[in-house]
């Protein structure tokens, strides 16, 4: 049943396919901490969906604005010097950041994560994951399970989804909100990601995300705690 809903919601919303403590892949990384010569923030959070969610990349990440949008619940993230010619800032992993929720109530990550994973190694996962929809054209599918969602890895023939960008794709799958949440970590072709690199990035952007859109008591309390 679960599965189901899952590949429907890819095909309704497109998510381009269908778990953070201490323990699991987001406790293995710090943040990844913009350039130290960074003068300006640039635009870090946008609210999308009208105000239900919000997206905000790791430090060193602005919104782009004019190729996100904000009622689908799409976001379009990249090195904020990229972005503006008045910002100095740009993240020591350069790449292009792409985030996407679905409707209400398509949340379906959480308590499923290793059955997810499994799935996006089959043929119907790998043609939810090209960009053609074709899974002949999506190989080297590699998967991780935790608890805050799934990460994938993947080669796409289908051709890059955007100019400039190249070589394998990271996405992540998690429940922000009630929500569907997907990110994707993309190369660009001047300066390819390593399998590391990629894969560090999307784990600080998917955390990232999480805390963008918790809730303002646990916040809250965090900054006391912290304080």
């Amino acid at each position: 049943m679960w599965l189901r809903e899952c590949v429907l919601a890819v095909a309704v919303f497109g998510l381009g396919g269908c778990e953070g403590g201490t323990g699991g892949v987001m406790g293995q990384f710090g943040s990844i901490v913009a350039a130290p010569d960074a003068t300006n923030q640039g635009t870090r959070t946008l609210s999308l969906l009208g105000g239900d969610v919000r997206v905000r990349g790791p430090q060193g990440y602005c919104v782009d604005q004019a190729a996100s949008h904000a009622r689908r619940g799409f976001a379009v993230l990249a090195g904020c010097a990229l972005l503006s010619d008045g910002t100095a800032v740009m993240p020591n992993l350069d790449g292009l950041i792409t985030v996407q929720f679905g409707d209400e109530n398509t949340a379906s990550v959480t308590d499923n994560e290793d059955a997810l994973a499994e799935f996006l190694k089959t043929d119907a996962g790998r043609g939810l994951l090209a960009g053609s929809g074709d899974q002949a054209h999506v190989s080297q599918v590699a998967t991780i399970a935790d608890q805050v969602g799934v990460l994938v890895r993947f080669q796409d023939a289908s051709g890059p989804t955007f100019r400039g960008t190249a070589g394998p794709q990271w996405r992540g799958f998690l429940d922000i909100n009630g929500r569907l949440a997907t990110i994707s970590v993309l190369s660009f072709e001047r300066r390819a990601l390593s399998r590391g690199e990629g894969e560090r990035l999307l784990v600080v952007a998917m955390a990232e995300l999480a805390r963008a859109n918790a809730p303002a008591v646990a916040t809250d309390a965090a900054s006391r705690d912290n304080g």
